[in-house]
Order: structure tokens, then sequence, then C-alpha cells
């Protein structure tokens, strides 16, 4: 009966979704955008500040079915990563929203320029977490099997293919109800295309 509850538990209060936009067109972006908007930091330790964050990334960039042709280590993204998974073991939930701020605004506030079409304070098309998988490949199994996750992390859409800084957080702690805990951020920054389109749950609209 105490496995049964444990169960439960970890089941209902578990996280393990995001916003899927609309699959439309993104703004167009010019030829160069891989190359111009890659981050200089190619070294699994800038994708985590740990070995299972490490871990993590690798399964996510190495994936067969990764669509993105190049995925960089962003560790700005690494940092706030390792940040949200730790303020979720600290508050024992797994949800996008812990700590007051929606995954977009939290990747503003910390620097990183988003397009500004991305939405605002209570957004995400940035992030994903869970908790109470014990290993990398748990988890990364766990978010395949998620249709907005997957397609997100994988780069299934033509919006979230434009993305291609990671980013990945993993904290332990006991006596928290789910003990591990994983953040993953996705995201890309903006650039001067961007002005040129408003995008909306349902698409983009040109300018």
């Amino acid at each position: 009966m105490l496995i049964f509850i444990i169960l439960f538990v970890f089941f209902s209060a578990s996280a393990l979704a995001a916003p899927t936009p609309a699959d439309t067109e993104p703004p167009q972006l010019n030829a160069d955008y891989n190359t111009q908007n890659i981050a200089n930091h190619n070294t699994i330790a800038d994708c985590g500040l740990n070995e299972s964050a490490q871990q993590l990334a690798l399964l996510i960039i190495q994936d067969p079915q990764q669509q993105r042709t190049t995925l960089s280590c962003h560790p700005l993204l690494a940092q706030a990563a390792a940040d949200k998974a730790k303020v979720m073991a600290q508050k024992g939930m797994v949800n996008h929203y812990v700590g007051g701020l929606g995954a977009n605004q939290r990747l503003r506030m910390l620097g990183y320029n988003l397009p500004p079409f991305y939405s605002g304070a209570i957004g995400n098309q940035v992030e994903a977490v869970a908790g109470g998988y014990s290993t990398a490949a748990e988890v990364w199994e766990a978010f395949k099997a998620s249709t907005a996750h997957r397609s997100h992390l994988l780069g299934e859409l033509p919006f979230y293919r434009q993305q291609l800084h990671i980013g990945v957080g993993f904290h332990y702690k006991w006596s928290s109800p789910h003990i591990e805990y994983w953040t993953v951020y996705i995201a890309r920054e903006a650039v001067a295309e961007d002005a040129n389109v408003t995008c909306y749950d349902i698409g983009c609209i040109p300018h």
C-alpha cells in the first residue's frame, strides 16, 4: 500500500508538459543563421554543471531522431537549468512556474535575448522539466514519450527547429518528494528578421 501511495503522488505531481505552437512556418531566417547564432561553447561541460546533466544533453544532441543539424551547448542556459532544477528540489515541485516566473521570462531576466514574439511573463517555448527519474536515460525516454516534449527537444516543428542552444540541469535531494529533478532549456536568441513577424499560438503573421 505504501508503494502505491508513493507512486500515485509521484505521477500526479510530475510535470512533463510544455506549450506546443501550431505547426506553421516561423520567421524566415537568412542562410547564415546557423553559423551566426551558435554559441562558441562546444564542450559538453558547457551543456551542464554535473555529469548527469551532461549525459542528458548528449542523449538529446546525439539522438538519431534529432531534427536539428546543430545543437550547441550554452553555459547561460546550463546555469539557468541548474538553478531551476535546484529550486524545484527545494520546493518539492515539478512545474514550469516554481519561483514565480515563466520559463521565457526566467531566461530573459538572466540576459538571454529571446525573440520578441516569444510569450511573456508566463510563457514557455523553451523549457522541459521532470522529476523522479534516476538516470539520464530514464528521463530521456519519458520526455520522448510525451508528444509536446518530443516535438520541442527533437525539433520536430519548424518553430522549434530554429532553436540551436541547449543547457541542462540536474539536482538530487533525497528529502524532496521526487528526489531527482531535471530541467532542459533549448532556445534561440533574437535576430534581425524577428522584427518582420508577429507570432501567436495559432501561427505567425508577416508584417
